[in-house]
């Protein structure tokens, strides 16, 4: 399908880039101790709470895996030739150039569109850059003043293309009022998703009901993105650290799913849907089966009996996003059906799928030829129609559908 008419494709994980003094200006000054911001400093980046050290990164962190330039990319993306480049002589993007390997399209809307189109995605659910450190403000009132600069800031930087980038409000976590206030103030805005951090241990916790309930309501799913939240990111340090520190990210999901379940804050809000982008999502039936067998095989320990098994609720309410794991995604459909799936690219992320996403749907549909079109369709977009109503995605799913049709 790379050259023919194809799905509405949308990523339900991307990061737009918000300016790095964005904290600094805005935070007022008794908070000023909290001012998330970044700076180069050499080859490194470094980013602060203040004066405190958070993350330290190289500056090429996010280039392109081949590590190549503009050139020698845009040949092996089959995009333009080996002896073109992206940039003029002053490093300026060449606005008719395949493929910018630097991702300016992070921080430039012109850029951005420019991106999509040449990768074939047609909208985009995004997230924050330096602000997914905000789950690292302790302070109650600080870590609430950091979430409303980045979705007043997101939600206005957005507001031209909205009906291709689509802002995640995020939603200060430590304090339950604070949260559900942030949720009634950013759904009066009209954001159609809400962000909730990771690692809190504390899902099962009945407060969590009224935001649930309200979510539900309104038609807006929580999503989770890896990494945000009280996250030890570098959990281990010597040999192997990488493989096994990025491989365990699809653990935090595993905690939290299974502490709304058991805790029955799920069960008892069943309009609630929840999302957990860049976690992969082959696993999830297994971990459904897990829990009912535990459910059943337990059931004198189990407090709160719940109104349907856990694979259930699973079923009706969790859904993950599917990167680069295709086939053992498409796989769990026959388990947890084919609304439990999404597709992402984690632009501009270089473990993404950008700018080879046209390729790797393609690569998704001949490896698993015994997906319909209609289940392809779900994944690529149709899904997070459903999800994302306030987006307004479904009159262009239904009609790329249509011309699909009579392609």
């Amino acid at each position: 399908m790379t050259d023919k008419i194809r799905p509405f494709v949308f990523s339900c994980d991307a990061h737009v880039a918000e300016p790095p003094d964005l904290f600094l200006k805005a935070m007022p000054s008794h908070l000023q101790q909290y001012a998330i911001h970044s700076e180069a400093d050499g080859d490194v980046r470094i980013t602060r709470i203040g004066e405190q050290v958070i993350l330290k990164i190289n500056t090429n962190f996010h280039q392109h895996k081949t590590g190549e330039g503009d050139a020698a990319f845009n040949a092996q993306a089959a995009g333009g030739s080996a002896d073109r480049s992206c940039t003029d002589a002053s490093d300026n993007f060449v606005s008719d150039c395949a493929v910018d390997t630097k991702r300016r399209g992070a921080r430039d809307l012109e850029l951005r569109l420019t991106d999509m189109d040449r990768d074939g995605v047609d909208a985009e659910l995004v997230f924050p850059s330096l602000g997914l450190m905000l789950p690292r403000i302790g302070d109650v009132e600080a870590q609430a003043e950091a979430c409303r600069i980045w979705n007043d800031w997101a939600w206005d930087y957005t507001a031209p293309v909205r009906d291709r980038l689509i802002p995640a409000a995020m939603i200060p976590c430590i304090d339950f009022d604070a949260a559900l206030a942030e949720c009634q103030r950013t759904a009066t805005k009209g954001f159609a998703a809400f962000c909730l951090w990771e690692g809190l241990n504390n899902y099962n916790d009945p407060r969590w009901d009224p935001i649930f309930a309200l979510a539900a309501d309104l038609g807006i799913p929580l999503v989770f993105h890896t990494g945000v939240g009280d996250i030890n990111i570098r959990a281990l340090k010597g040999p192997g650290g990488a493989l096994f520190n990025y491989t365990r990210q699809m653990n935090d999901a595993v905690d939290v799913i299974t502490q709304l379940v058991a805790g029955g804050v799920l069960d008892r809000n069943p309009g609630a849907h929840i999302l957990f982008a860049e976690h992969s999502a082959g696993w999830l039936w297994g971990l459904a089966e897990r829990m009912d067998e535990v459910y059943n095989g337990h059931a004198p320990s189990i407090s709160p009996k719940l109104s349907r098994l856990p694979s259930q609720i699973v079923r009706d309410q969790v859904h993950l996003a599917l990167q680069n794991d295709g086939n053992s995604s498409m796989a769990i459909r026959k388990g947890v059906g084919i609304d439990a799936l999404l597709f992402a690219t984690d632009y501009p992320h270089a473990e993404g799928t950008f700018p080879f996403s046209k390729q790797v749907i393609d690569k998704l549909a001949q490896d698993n030829p015994d997906v319909s079109t209609d289940e392809l369709v779900a994944v690529l977009g149709g899904n997070a129609a459903k999800l994302f109503k306030r987006a307004n995605l479904q009159g262009a799913v239904d009609t790329r559908r249509k011309e699909l049709a009579v392609a």
